[in-house]
């Protein structure tokens, strides 16, 4: 059975290591929920050789059963924009763009790949991206020094027994130095 690629359409999979199979136009990678669990516990460094992400964006049909596949945004650390992983509902199989399972499997990342597509974890990475999105904003609005001062005094006030009176203080303080 011949499978084309969800991402550049016309273009045929290739045979893969560990039973996977590989677009070699965009570098993509469709692993069969039958070969996932194994690929991962052997490690399969050999797996991915990156590509272009030129398609992370759009979503695609299961190579396997022609499918719409599911799309999950996983939030990596250090990466400016989520990584967009599909998995097929009916088959389980998954589709990783170019360079993809070497970013995930370098954040340990592929051992939650179950959960990707879990209320849970949407909720979570929702979160997450909440409270970096706010850290930025505070550090730009008071600057690094001063954020770190004022979570350093926040830190011995709070568990202070005067701790309201050292709050009431530092706003008189800092109104009357304005004032």
């Amino acid at each position: 059975m011949i499978l084309n690629c969800p991402k550049c359409e016309r273009e045929s999979l290739v045979n893969a290591p560990h039973g996977a199979s590989r677009c070699n136009a965009c570098g993509g990678m469709f692993v069969p929920s039958s070969k996932l669990h194994e690929l991962l516990e052997s490690g399969a460094p050999d797996l991915d050789r990156g590509g272009s992400k030129a398609h992370d964006d759009q979503g695609g049909q299961c190579p396997s059963d022609k499918s719409i596949m599911a799309r999950a945004a996983i939030q990596v650390a250090g990466e400016p924009a989520p990584v967009h992983l599909e998995r097929c509902n009916s088959c389980r199989g998954v589709w990783f763009d170019g360079g993809e399972w070497s970013l995930l499997a370098a954040k340990h990342l592929l051992e939650h790949i179950d959960e990707f597509w879990s209320a849970e974890w949407r909720a979570s990475q929702r979160h997450a991206l909440e409270h970096e999105q706010y850290q930025r904003r505070l550090e730009e609005t008071f600057g690094a020094e001063l954020l770190g001062q004022i979570r350093s005094l926040a830190g011995a006030l709070r568990h202070h027994p005067r701790r309201s009176q050292a709050l009431a203080l530092l706003r008189e303080e800092s109104s009357t130095a304005a004032g």
